[in-house]
């Protein structure tokens, strides 16, 4: 009887672990983040010139200029991974040096990591951001506002975009 819970309990192990992977979120390609914004935002989104590391940017706006996100492609996942794990220890540097007056959240992981920033910073003002990493891919969507109707909106759009 034990014999045969401890082969029920790690396949019931096994079937979680292999159900979390094949949900994590995957990353989306520049066409699919140019029809969201475009088609269902009427954003104007720019190509921007790739950098270091980078093989495609680009740069999203709404006609006001109150809502902003960016796609980038790296070369690789350690770039990105670099690159949000960068933008974690600004966030969370600025609020230990008290710059940052807010919330940072984090989720995700392998793969997969978001960060939500929600709060006023002394240089920039009133601030929500979501950072999403997924694999090779870094998405960045925000505004320079904490109001609910602002905060909303660009969740609606994080999720447009599938995350």
């Amino acid at each position: 009887m034990k014999y045969t819970k401890r082969i029920l309990v790690l396949v019931l192990a096994f079937a979680m672990i292999f159900t979390l992977v094949a949900c994590a979120k995957k990353p989306i390609d520049y066409k699919k983040f140019k029809d969201v914004l475009e088609d269902k935002f009427d954003f104007d989104v720019t190509k921007g010139s790739p950098g270091k590391d980078i093989d495609k940017y680009y740069y999203a706006s709404d006609e006001d200029g109150d809502y902003f996100v960016t796609y980038t492609l790296y070369e690789d996942a350690d770039d990105a991974e670099d690159e949000i794990e960068d933008y974690l220890d600004e966030i969370k540097d600025a609020k230990d040096d008290d710059e940052f007056d807010g919330k940072i959240s984090e989720s995700g992981s392998g793969k997969y990591k978001k960060i939500v920033v929600n709060g006023e910073h002394e240089d920039d003002g009133d601030m929500y951001a979501v950072i999403i990493r997924s694999n090779d891919m870094l998405i960045m969507a925000g505004t320079q506002s904490t109001k609910k109707r602002d905060v909303a909106e660009i969740d609606k759009i994080v999720k447009a975009l599938g995350y």
